[in-house]
């Protein structure tokens, strides 16, 4: 069974693993996660499977435009990859995004399951950014309009 709920300051370790594992040196540092934890607790989910950290994701408002929220993170340990647990991190960010106009993600282009995930729910690029990541790494900038 996959329960989906707010992080606790005890899942901050695997959160970091997970993260590290998914985006390697791409992926946000420990410290980074600690600060989403502190100012953004309701936007910082985890996904627990047999009782485990699995996966998570970090939602936060947009602070450019009004109306706009990110999903600044979403991610699923390898060993876990397969169960639908990124399909139910990713529901429960559009669920929790009913109080915005639009939600935003980054994809790296050769991510093809995750682009192709994101797309299988509606959303649709918006742009596309090159040399994001690094040379050669680029960005896509995907969009869902969140309907009431």
């Amino acid at each position: 069974m996959v329960s989906v709920r707010a992080a606790e300051k005890i899942d901050l370790k695997k959160v970091y693993e997970i993260e590290t594992e998914a985006f390697g040196t791409h992926g946000y540092p420990s410290f980074f996660i600690r600060q989403a934890f502190d100012c953004w607790s309701d936007g910082l989910l985890v996904a627990k499977k047999a009782g485990e950290v699995a996966g998570y994701v970090l939602q936060v408002p947009s602070s450019a435009i009004k109306g706009d929220a990110w999903v600044l993170s979403l991610a699923v340990s390898k060993s876990a990859q397969g169960c639908g647990l990124g399909k139910k991190l990713l529901e429960t960010a559009i669920e929790n995004a009913k109080q915005y106009k639009r939600l935003l993600l980054t994809v790296c282009p050769k991510n093809t399951g995750a682009y192709t995930l994101y797309q299988s729910y509606g959303f649709y690029l918006v742009e596309e950014e090159q040399d994001y990541f690094d040379i050669g790494e680029d960005r896509l900038v995907l969009a869902l309009d969140i309907v009431e």
